[in-house]
């Protein structure tokens, strides 16, 4: 059983990184002159979600917020053979899983399915 880390897409993190800016405005100009200390402990997070944001969207790496378990998501009783083999391919496409794991999988499906 392998689990993934999985970042959120640059759709979705662009659009946290315009929200985090926009908050950032408002704690400057008018969370931090009206409420003090929680204005600035409001800017500061809306700093972190900018910048973790502006990391996913602006950056290969990104940073992860959520894991999958590769088997669970492949096998799940529900799905037919095809779809499957769709799923497992697509996590090959996009880097998740290596060559060797993509096989390994592969013939899991077949195993089973068969």
């Amino acid at each position: 059983m392998r689990k993934v880390r999985v970042k959120p897409s640059k759709g979705q993190s662009f659009l946290g990184f315009l929200i985090g800016v926009v908050f950032i405005v408002l704690g400057f100009t008018i969370v931090i002159p009206k409420a003090g200390l929680f204005g600035l402990i409001w800017t500061g997070v809306a700093l972190m979600i900018t910048i973790i944001n502006g990391y996913n969207v602006f950056s290969d790496r990104g940073i992860s917020n959520d894991k999958v378990n590769v088997e669970e998501y492949i096998m799940s009783e529900k799905l037919d053979f095809e779809v499957k083999l769709r799923k497992l391919n697509k996590l090959k496409n996009d880097g998740v899983i290596t060559d060797i794991e993509f096989q390994k999988q592969k013939e899991k499906i077949f195993n089973r399915d068969m």
